[in-house]
């Protein structure tokens, strides 16, 4: 699990990169309202739509989109552009960092509207969930193994099988169900063979 000290450390990394490639640039274009929207679409859907999909809704045409997204998305090629996103998206990733606070505040939000419009089912779990973050609720799973002795297994297998025609009846139905028509015709050999 990376910390956030690691990941601002890294974006301050790739903003002087980013930085440096715009400053070695050939050509001092602007950003265009293509482009402004394609990075509005990445940004806003960020994780729900592929890169293809923003370049497309921008107004990219269908056949070309999936290689202007790919240009567009390399900073080589866009480190302006590549710096927006980053810097939007470092934006977002604050939004979406999870605290305890932030989580309870949103339990609750799903809990009050889903009472507001009568779905108590919901609005129960968000509670139940609530609780659970509160430490209120514990689940606990206890499992127990004892090593059996030999002495014991064989009482164990003797009240399983309280008599030889019982124990061989299981034994052969096990066998059936393990190696079925391959047993059948073993069974019928060893017969004839008697």
């Amino acid at each position: 699990m990376t910390n956030k000290y690691d990941d601002t450390k890294h974006e301050k990394k790739l903003t002087k990169v980013l930085e440096k490639q715009l400053a070695n640039k050939k050509y001092a274009d602007k950003i265009t309202p293509l482009q402004q929207k394609f990075i509005d679409n990445y940004c806003s859907k960020y994780g729900q739509w592929s890169a293809t999909q923003c370049a497309i809704n921008a107004g990219y045409d269908i056949k070309s989109a999936h290689t202007r997204a790919s240009e567009l998305l390399d900073w080589k090629k866009h480190p302006d552009i590549a710096l927006e996103i980053q810097g939007r998206v470092a934006g977002l990733r604050e939004a979406w960092d999870i605290t305890r606070d932030k989580h309870l505040a949103m339990l609750t939000k799903i809990r009050d509207a889903a009472m507001d419009k009568g779905q108590y089912g919901i609005a129960n779990k968000a509670e139940e969930l609530r609780g659970k973050v509160a430490g209120l609720y514990i689940d606990r799973n206890i499992t127990i193994t004892k090593e059996l002795s030999e002495e014991e297994l064989n009482d164990k297998i003797k009240t399983i099988f309280p008599d030889r025609e019982t124990f061989m009846a299981s034994n052969e139905a096990l066998a059936k169900d393990m190696f079925g028509e391959d047993w059948e015709k073993d069974k019928k050999s060893d017969d004839n063979g008697k």
